[in-house]
């Protein structure tokens, strides 16, 4: 995809826009009809995106600046769709024989959802978890959209079309996308529709809408082709506030500003293992008069949509639910190591900690499982059983600052004690920390990089980060909670029980 030519800025905001997406849009020869390498994607997203650092300054590549280096770890997903091992996992084939990435196959039958389910195992290994919104992640909000779509079909059959066709589209192009939802935190007592904040439609034409407002988080959007918008949790918004839409990152009017990396930067890759490969960053979405084509409208104006969070959410939160439990089975590994090499594995105390890290992996395996065993058909499809990942959600997100704890508490001081690399290229000092430090079977300077690892996983700030990240994006437990009160059907159980006991 070439970049934005000089000559658009001096064209209406509608022409800039058809452009741009035109720009997204347009068809690009590779190794198959419908998958990017990891260079071809990179050279999508050089297509005039406004992004602002957290610095203040504007990106002009964002495939090379420092604070957005995550986009090699989309790049290397993208490039494992091709590899011969893995292409059957990270992809399906479609009716017309060609290949596609597996986050865009709708999902007809239970086969397909646990197809999904083994793409985010690999996915999950290759980023240890790191990241909320992966490669497969992005095309879950739109098949919420179509799992939902008999309400939009009454509101207007050509928006339910447009829904179709954007995930038809998605698929051929190997797309990417993040969602956006939540709103700028902002005075509670000014009333939403009053907020200058607030996202709405400040114009209607019949070629499409214009936005003006501001949405935040939309995690790793800096680095996707498009937002999936949803108004939903709308308590006290305004009709032209109520929008469904798919919006192209490289709008006009469109401004990303990111918040600062919590990834430490420009450091050996052995003093931080995890951090070196990059992070999510979350950012600030402004909207100013962003023309949307009327074929990226889903709806609008529709209030009775925003009560359709769990709905319309309903893959979203299935893949977060089991993007966790395949961290959490990452997390026994971990713990499983920790005690080998500091000695401790055979210590009770040890082996009971190890015991609970395993039950809770062991646990939201079975979650994620029965999800799928027991899933329930919205529209023609195949949707993940929505009571049973509500009930998920709430296990993994109320046990995961128990679970990590453990972890860093199996460490003990190897936590503490840790050196940079230049400590131990030291000519007097090196020598003396590989005598004094070593582990079980690992040399000094091994354990030291494993515990850097460990770091971070679950004590440094991008580890805090993640950790703050996976309780907002699962939901708060307080309103999940509530949801597994009010959505799960208890009828038929207090029935037998009635029924039993011989009471009306």
């Amino acid at each position: 995809m070439t970049s934005l030519t000089p000559a658009t800025t001096s064209l209406s905001p509608e022409t800039a826009a058809r452009l741009r997406v035109d720009m997204v849009t347009s068809q690009l020869s590779g190794p198959t009809d419908h998958l990017l390498t990891g260079e071809q994607y990179k050279a999508s997203l050089r297509d005039g995106r406004r992004i602002i650092s957290s610095a203040g300054e504007e990106i002009s590549d964002v495939t090379t600046h420092p604070d957005l280096r995550a986009v090699n770890t989309l790049a290397a997903v993208q490039d494992a769709q091709l590899d011969p091992e893995l292409r059957d996992t990270l992809t399906y084939v479609g009716d017309d024989g060609g290949r596609r990435a597996i986050g865009w196959q709708v999902p007809r039958t239970r086969a397909d959802l646990l197809a999904k389910r083994e793409a985010t195992r690999v996915i999950t290994q290759r980023t240890m978890g790191m990241y909320g919104r992966p490669n497969d992640y992005g095309a879950m909000m739109a098949l919420g959209f179509l799992s939902t779509i008999d309400r939009i079909e009454a509101e207007n059959p050509e928006f339910a079309q447009n829904i179709r066709d954007f995930v038809r589209l998605s698929g051929d192009l190997n797309l990417l996308s993040t969602d956006l939802i939540a709103d700028p935190q902002s005075d509670k007592r000014i009333p939403r529709n009053e907020r200058p904040s607030q996202l709405r439609i400040v114009e209607d034409k019949p070629e499409g809408i214009v936005l003006s407002g501001a949405k935040v988080a939309g995690s790793i959007g800096s680095l996707t082709h498009f937002f999936t918008l949803s108004t939903t949790l709308g308590e006290g918004v305004g009709p032209e506030a109520a929008i469904w839409a798919a919006i192209p990152v490289n709008s006009p009017g469109l401004s990303l500003i990111l918040r600062e990396p919590t990834a430490r930067m420009n450091t050996p890759r052995n003093d931080h293992p995890l951090d070196n490969a990059g992070e999510e960053l979350d950012q600030t979405i402004l909207f100013d008069k962003v023309f949307v084509p009327r074929e990226f409208v889903f709806s609008k104006y529709n209030l009775d949509l925003l009560t359709l969070y769990y709905e319309s959410c309903a893959y979203s939160l299935w893949s977060i639910m089991t993007r966790l439990a395949f961290r959490a089975e990452m997390f026994t590994g971990v713990a499983q190591v920790i005690t080998e090499i500091l000695g401790t594995d055979k210590i009770p105390g040890v082996q009971a900690a190890v015991a609970d890290i395993t039950l809770y992996a062991q646990t939201l395996k079975a979650y994620s499982l029965a999800t799928i065993h027991e899933s329930v058909e919205w529209c023609g499809l195949q949707v993940p059983n929505p009571e049973l990942t509500t009930a998920g959600r709430l296990y993994s997100i109320e046990n995961y600052p128990r679970i990590t704890y453990l972890l860093r508490d199996l460490c003990g001081q190897a936590l503490i004690a840790r050196w940079p690399e230049k400590v131990w290229d030291h000519p007097e000092f090196g020598p003396r920390m590989n005598e004094f430090f070593p582990g079980t079977g690992v040399t000094a300077r091994e354990k030291n990089t494993f515990f850097n690892f460990v770091w971070d996983l679950v004590s440094g700030a991008h580890a805090g980060r993640v950790d703050l990240f996976e309780n907002v994006n699962a939901t708060p437990p307080a309103f999940v909670r509530h949801l597994v009160y009010s959505k799960t059907d208890r009828s038929a159980a207090a029935r037998r029980v009635r029924d039993y006991v011989g009471i009306e």
